[in-house]
């Protein structure tokens, strides 16, 4: 069995507010793309990693990958306008059978643990489809015309995160069938549940958050 990531990176980080796209933001020295590259390269089970990204970046990170003298396998592949679509694209190029295990992870969420990405590698050789979530602190509201409409209980509501872990064979499979159903969706676990296979759950990571704002990179470094 063996176990690939693949690291959508073709966003341009809008809100970000930088004259470069987010995932080539230096962090004491290193871009956040390669900070959280390093956190796969150091997990034994994972073989290959793929990344989606703009043709314009292929260069850039090929020289990234030369400086750091990374050991895993590496394949640069066309990324696309939505996420799912990046994620499609690298899915294409894997070269896997049905039960190896996918890992999706966000570019820039570089603070996850190795320890969380060996927990979802093992509960997805066990349970085939499983995310990182947080419970929900806050009091949920639904809002309509800037007037509450109810309170929604968060008893069981949770936050997902990445990265995301799936048997080949459903994440694949899934991701065909909402192309064929015009189904879009912000991450890989909604594809799955649409396709009608059940997502497990394990505990995810307060640090592992989605830079999205430089004030993100001040509070946690």
């Amino acid at each position: 069995m063996r176990c690939i990531t693949i690291i959508p990176a073709s966003g341009t980080g809008s809100r970000f507010e930088s004259k470069i796209p987010k995932q080539f933001y230096k962090i004491e020295g290193d871009e956040i793309l390669i900070h959280t590259l390093k956190k796969f390269e150091c997990v034994s089970e994972i073989t290959e990693i793929i990344i989606a990204t703009k043709n314009i970046f292929f260069k850039k990170i090929e020289n990234l990958l030369k400086k750091h003298s990374f050991s895993k396998k590496y394949k640069i592949v066309q990324g696309g306008k939505r996420r799912q679509d990046s994620v499609y694209s690298a899915l294409k190029a894997c070269e896997c059978n049905e039960n190896d295990i996918i890992l999706v992870h966000d570019a820039v969420r570089p603070y996850l643990t190795v320890k969380l990405i060996k927990k979802l590698i093992r509960n997805a050789k066990k349970y085939k489809a499983v995310i990182p979530v947080l419970n929900i602190d806050d009091t949920i509201k639904k809002i309509k015309n800037n007037f509450v409409e109810n309170t929604i209980p968060r008893s069981d509501l949770k936050r997902a995160q990445t990265p995301q872990a799936f048997e080949f064979g459903i994440l694949f499979n899934a991701f065909r069938a909402a192309y064929e159903n015009n189904i879009y969706a912000t991450d890989e676990s909604s594809i799955v549940e649409n396709y009608g296979y059940p997502v497990s759950i394990i505990e995810g990571e307060e640090a592992n958050i989605k830079i999205t704002k430089k004030e993100n990179i001040r509070e946690y470094i």
